[in-house]
């Protein structure tokens, strides 16, 4: 039976029937019903962040992280434009984000009179990175518009939505409806379409898997390793499809589409099926510019089928069920010569990647790698060692369990990481620049005020290292504006209440990882990067911005 609730209480309720169980945000004037409301609510945890950017950074590493929907909450105006980065980075990522903001009084909207953080062309704003919009004029469809933004969110490739709630809407009473939350349905494969997968397949030899972010639950991960077995074919990963595939398996190939020798034995296939990718371009257009076999890609998104590479066949459904479709044929074995070739040139360019390292940071990835347990997260920013080991070396062995800025942004990485440990209740590693730290450094204060379960570890070159390579290799060695003065980052975190650990040297790092996983709460590492041994092609940070620890 309905009955009438708040507007602020009936959008708690709707998110309680869509499964939520954090909301991240801001209060402000124009969310304070919401906010009022959720603290009345035995279902959902409010989390408060110390800006709105970063509040939808946690939002979209929780729903990475668990599957499920992310909710930030902000304020009309200036805490929406706020919003806009970590929606724009969660619509590149394919992450389930909710953005819920206020909106200026219904009498004043659109009038144009200087009311408090209007916003006229707010929904505007937020169509440019959302899948849909919904701006209620009357309490009375505030709750049919915010099921139908979940419903849009959580239907084909998840992408973000938003929904802008005025104030008085909030304050405002209407008939809340019983009625449960639709689940969403799986979109399954056509079955003509995947017959004709199944014949091309039989009719290959030399058979290759490509596997992106799409494959990201266990059951889908099931389903390719058997597809994987029945057709003997070795399958690569992208960035984001690292742990979709048992890193133990023979199979296993890991994220070395990008690898010359590697590039070559794809374009020597007679059939690459890609699972879940879009076939994202790298900043040069390096993944556009490749040549490719006879292709069965598969992807939720149709808009995706055809966008970068002509497929021979195209698989618009769920990677999981289209998966599970494929495996009910029976095929005969490939090619077993050009496995082996094909393992043999892996293994042979995973020697040379580590050995271009160098010891320091090899000993780091090794280091890393002994606390990826299951269930431990590894979140990087846009960071050197993120670039040259965290892509490509480090061993993750879950669905999702590699998360970082898929547009490339940087700074991210500590939201985001934030995000995923509240999620997932368990240690998380964050790995992050001391350019890109600085972004969202004020967020240490919430890890802290939280006890989050994360370690921070900062690889400080005094600069945005990455940038500084590409300006060194395209104008004459110059560096422009990518040294940086940086702060004692242990006694920052120490200030914030969160224990802080330096390493001088990367021999000092297995002691500090040990000590800062085996703590329930935050804790920061620091990492003179100018002390480790360069990787090969890596520009070093100038003589004169190097610092001792404190002198900064």
């Amino acid at each position: 039976m309905s009955r009438e609730k708040s507007g602020a209480e009936i959008v708690v309720d709707t998110l309680v029937k869509a499964g939520v169980h954090h909301v991240f945000g801001i209060v402000s004037i124009h969310n304070m019903p919401i906010v009022d409301a959720i603290s009345r609510s035995d279902d959902i945890e409010m989390i408060t962040a110390r800006h709105e950017s970063s509040a939808a950074h946690m939002a979209d590493g929780y729903a990475r992280a668990s599957g499920s929907l992310g909710v930030v909450l902000g304020s009309t105006g200036p805490g929406t434009t706020n919003l806009m980065t970590g929606l724009y980075e969660a619509g590149f990522s394919s992450s389930r984000l909710l953005a819920i903001t206020g909106q200026a009084e219904t009498s004043f909207y659109g009038k144009g009179k200087g009311y408090v953080h209007e916003a006229e062309n707010q929904k505007l704003m937020l169509d440019t990175v959302t899948c849909s919009v919904a701006s209620p004029r009357y309490v009375q469809e505030l709750e049919s518009c915010l099921r139908g933004v979940i419903g849009s969110i959580l239907t084909g490739r998840p992408t973000p939505g938003a929904i802008e709630i005025p104030i008085d809407l909030q304050y405002a009473h209407a008939l809340e409806s019983a009625a449960p939350m639709e689940k969403p349905v799986s979109l399954p494969p056509d079955p003509e379409m995947l017959s004709s997968a199944v014949s091309l397949i039989k009719k290959s030899q030399k058979r290759i898997i490509l596997v992106g972010g799409g494959v990201s639950t266990d059951q889908a991960r099931n389903a390719l390793k058997l597809l994987a077995e029945l057709i003997e074919a070795p399958v690569i990963t992208t960035a984001n499809g690292k742990g979709a595939f048992p890193i133990e398996h023979p199979l296993h190939m890991g994220n070395a589409l990008m690898r010359p020798p590697i590039k070559k034995l794809v374009k020597e296939a007679d059939l690459l099926i890609a699972v879940g990718t879009r076939f994202q371009a790298g900043s040069d257009g390096m993944k556009i510019n490749m040549e490719l076999p006879p292709m069965i890609h598969v992807d939720i998104d149709p808009k995706v089928i055809n966008l970068n590479f002509r497929a021979e066949i195209g698989l618009v459904s769920d990677a999981e069920l289209a998966l599970k479709g494929l495996v009910k044929s029976t095929y005969h074995k490939g090619d077993i010569q050009y496995l082996q070739r094909v393992q043999s040139v892996v293994v042979e360019t995973n020697n040379n990647m580590r050995d271009g390292l160098g010891p320091d940071h090899a000993k780091a990835l090794d280091i890393f790698s002994e606390h990826l347990g299951q269930g431990v997260f590894f979140v990087r920013d846009s960071t050197i060692p993120g670039y040259n080991w965290g892509n490509t070396l480090l061993p993750i062995d879950q669905p999702g369990g590699y998360i970082f800025p898929t547009s490339g942004a940087i700074g991210p990485g500590l939201p985001l990481g934030l995000g995923v440990a509240i999620a997932t209740g368990k240690k998380t590693i964050i790995m992050h620049g001391d350019g890109g730290f600085m972004f969202h450094v004020g967020e240490l204060a919430t890890a802290s005020q939280y006890q989050i379960p994360v370690v921070i570890v900062i690889f400080n070159d005094g600069g945005y290292g990455v940038l500084r390579g590409l300006q060194s290799q395209r104008f004459d060695g110059r560096f422009n504006e990518t040294e940086l003065y940086t702060p004692d980052f242990v006694k920052l975190a120490e200030s914030m209440g969160i224990p802080g650990l330096y390493v001088d040297c990367v021999d000092d790092l297995a002691e500090a990882m040990n000590s800062a996983m085996a703590r329930s709460g935050p804790v920061l590492i620091e990492i003179n990067a100018n002390n480790m041994a360069p990787i090969n092609g890596v520009v070093p940070a100038p003589e004169d911005n190097r610092h001792e620890k404190g002198s900064s």
